[in-house]
């Protein structure tokens, strides 16, 4: 009942917030300061509303936590490295990119390539961020539903119907003013996992004869012969996740992250370029704990707390230890205290949420459907809808979704095949409309193709062995496939 109670009143505050949102922009509210927030924001509130953003359930919690699990240390080269590269090629770009008048991506695309460009790169930023969206929903209620004792399916329509009120209410302002909220809320309860992990270690280690009852969980995972669950590795050892996969893993990612909407959203929404650095600089500070040091710990003690069972994951941390949090709460929380960790779900989940279907709803609605061509009353209107429709796909996608490991590289992938090069080429004075248009069109076609090739398909067989055994071999043909889209369309127009 009591988490029930906490849900219900965290969820009114996130209301509250949307609300407030509405009826300070007023008139304003409309197309594109539904979507822009006034390009008001300070250096603080992009930093926070940066990280709150990256501070996910799906993302840097669970699925971080999974890797370093697998991996050992080798997951750094899986997220943690490659997200911080993306960051500092963010702050570098940012004073260029920031002196653009354009705002999303797309239309920063179409003002140099035109209409069609624009929409091609919109259509696979939309995908991109409903997978997200609806990996962040369907982990939100799968954690919560043995707590408060409800379907998943009940809980997923309900996580989904709080954010789609209060996104609809105050538009991307309302995002920013919940992320400050949702910021510290997280922050809070990847604290309080590392330190049930702590207490689980010592607990584990306080147990065993002649052991310090004082030590450290850090301590005793130093003198423990521990072993990635999938890599078979000592935890330590850096390249667990091995080298294909590794590689594989900057080509999926780094690109595409470099130029990741969301965080883009970020830096063109702040009052000047100084702003924008600042707030990079602030989420590179929260990445470098919150994605790697305190995900590493946790991962790494849940080997030594949930140890692998005859080569499987043990039923208490979920599929394939995806519920290692869940798994430590029920093991290691005192009662009022998993109370207090079911809100830091809530919010962690609401944060990520309410930023991917915003980008989903920015992408069509204002790049796709052109809103801000039409009368304030008529924008507003197209642009909740579309937000709400937004919000109901990515419903519809967490009802349907069962691997982490798969979302993230195929929408990472996309963002790499089918984005990345057209924004770059914005600055380029040799690219074309072509170039860009058929490249984003190839990439993004190759790289869904080749996936369900590769999983229900003949392609893996056909792969040489290196590639076949990442399985990640997608990445590499989409990458192929804009790579040969761009420079036909070079062909085309010479």
């Amino acid at each position: 009942m009591g988490i029930w109670i906490a849900f219900i009143g965290y969820s009114a505050l996130a209301i509250w917030l949307g609300s407030r949102a509405a009826r300070q922009a007023g008139d304003a509210a409309s197309s594109p300061q539904f979507w822009t927030a006034g390009r008001e924001l300070s250096g603080l509130e992009v930093g926070v509303s940066l990280s709150a953003g990256f501070l996910s359930i799906s993302w840097s919690c669970v699925y971080a936590v999974q890797l370093f699990y697998w991996y050992g240390l080798g997951a750094l080269w899986l997220m943690t490295i490659p997200w911080l590269f993306a960051l500092a090629g963010i702050y570098w770009l940012s004073r260029r990119y920031h002196a653009l008048d354009a705002f999303s991506q797309p239309e920063m695309v179409g003002q140099r390539f035109g209409r069609s460009a624009r929409r091609t790169v919109a259509l696979a930023l939309a995908f991109v961020f409903l997978a997200w969206a609806g990996a962040e929903i369907y982990v939100a209620a799968n954690l919560l539903a043995p707590q408060m004792a409800a379907p998943r399916w009940a809980l997923v329509l309900l996580i989904t119907s709080v954010v789609g009120i209060y996104s609809v209410l105050g538009g991307f302002r309302a995002v920013v003013d919940t992320d400050k909220l949702q910021y510290g809320v997280v922050a809070m309860y990847i604290l309080a996992m590392a330190w049930l992990a702590q207490r689980g270690l010592v607990a584990a280690g306080g147990g065993a004869p002649g052991a310090d009852p004082d030590i450290s969980g850090a301590r005793l995972l130093l003198e423990l012969p521990l072993n990635g669950a999938r890599s078979g590795l000592p935890w330590s050892h850096l390249l667990g996740g091995g080298v294909a996969t590794i590689v594989l893993t900057f080509v999926a990612y780094l690109p595409g992250w470099l130029f990741e909407t969301d965080l883009w959203l970020r830096v063109q929404a702040a009052r000047d370029a100084q702003a924008a650095r600042r707030g990079v600089l602030f989420a590179a500070a929260n990445s470098v704990l919150f994605i790697g040091i305190l995900p590493a710990f946790i991962g790494i003690s849940a080997l030594a707390l949930f140890p692998m069972e005859n080569g499987s994951f043990p039923a208490s941390i979920g599929n394939e230890a995806d519920g290692v949090f869940a798994a430590l709460v029920v093991h290691f929380a005192p009662a009022w205290l998993a109370v207090l960790v079911a809100v830091g779900l809530v919010a962690a989940a609401m944060s990520t949420i309410d930023t991917c279907a915003n980008v989903v709803a920015l992408s069509v609605a204002y790049d796709m459907l052109g809103v801000h061509d039409r009368s304030a009353a008529e924008a507003t209107v197209i642009s909740r809808r579309v937000t709400l429709a937004a919000l109901g796909g990515a419903a519809l996608f967490a009802l349907g979704t069962e691997s982490l490991w798969d979302i993230f590289y195929l929408s990472s992938g996309v963002l790499t095949t089918a984005v990345a090069f057209p924004v770059a080429a914005v600055f380029l004075p040799w690219a074309t409309t072509r170039m860009v248009t058929w490249s984003a069109a190839a990439g993004f076609a190759g790289t869904v193709a080749a996936y369900f090739l590769e999983a229900y398909g003949p392609l893996t067989a056909l792969e040489p062995a290196w590639v076949a055994g990442s399985g990640l071999g997608f990445i590499l043909w989409g990458s192929l496939a804009a790579v040969a889209g761009a420079l036909t369309g070079r062909l085309a127009a010479r």
